[in-house]
């Protein structure tokens, strides 16, 4: 009779366990679920072509690409205009005068142009690019606090994202708010004689690296 009434007493503390471990593994699930990622999707890519900064963008850009033809039409016909002096002169030069003329002539026709047209070509893209850069950067703060408020804990790219639902989707809640922080955005006017200037100093600053460190070798 003991040993039932023991084993019947360890039952019932079996089950109050239960009943009270029940509610515990409950609250437990109930904050796991809760800490489960809120994840939001903003286009990046959208934020620069449909927010009112970035449509000022394509007719600024065309108008320093424009520029850039220009100008490069002119060393253009500065060349051009300079072979056909030689070649109305090349008879009055001398042989070593028009050995070097002819040198000249080559290296701007073959090297000098094309290699200004890149350059240029270069220079156009990171204009473009750093008003992208700008508008991406004001938007920031803004799509900080589109997390914040609802209560967000990963924002992904919606170029990394195969497919989302609808409403995780933030883009137009975040140009909406950049439209009232800023309406357009500067691209960089750019020239030639700029771009040259500034690849000559930082050639100049590199020089100017590479003998400090030989020194510091010797």
């Amino acid at each position: 009779m003991k040993k039932q009434m023991m084993a019947m007493a360890g039952a019932l503390a079996l089950a109050v366990g239960g009943l009270v471990a029940a509610p515990a593994l409950n609250n437990a699930e109930a904050q796991s679920a809760q800490k489960a990622p809120v994840i939001l999707i903003v286009d990046r890519a959208q934020l620069v072509t449909q927010s009112k900064a970035g449509k000022t963008i394509p007719d600024q850009a065309q108008k320093v690409r424009d520029n850039i033809a220009k100008e490069l039409e002119a060393l253009k016909a500065d060349l051009e205009k300079d072979i056909a002096d030689y070649q109305k002169n090349a008879s009055l030069m001398s042989d070593e005068v028009r050995q070097k003329t002819e040198q000249e002539l080559a290296m701007r026709q073959q090297y000098g142009l094309p290699q200004r047209a890149q350059i240029m070509d270069q220079a156009f893209s990171a204009v473009v690019d750093n008003a992208r850069a700008t508008i991406l950067n004001e938007a920031a703060p803004i799509m900080k606090e589109v997390i914040e408020k609802r209560g967000a804990t990963i924002m992904l790219d919606r170029s990394a994202v195969l497919y989302n639902a609808v409403e995780t989707d933030v883009t137009q809640e975040v140009i909406a708010a950049l439209d009232k922080k800023m309406s357009t955005v500067e691209v960089e006017k750019i020239t030639l004689a700029d771009v040259e200037k500034k690849l000559k100093e930082i050639a100049a600053k590199q020089q100017e690296a590479a003998d400090a460190a030989n020194k510091k070798k010797k």
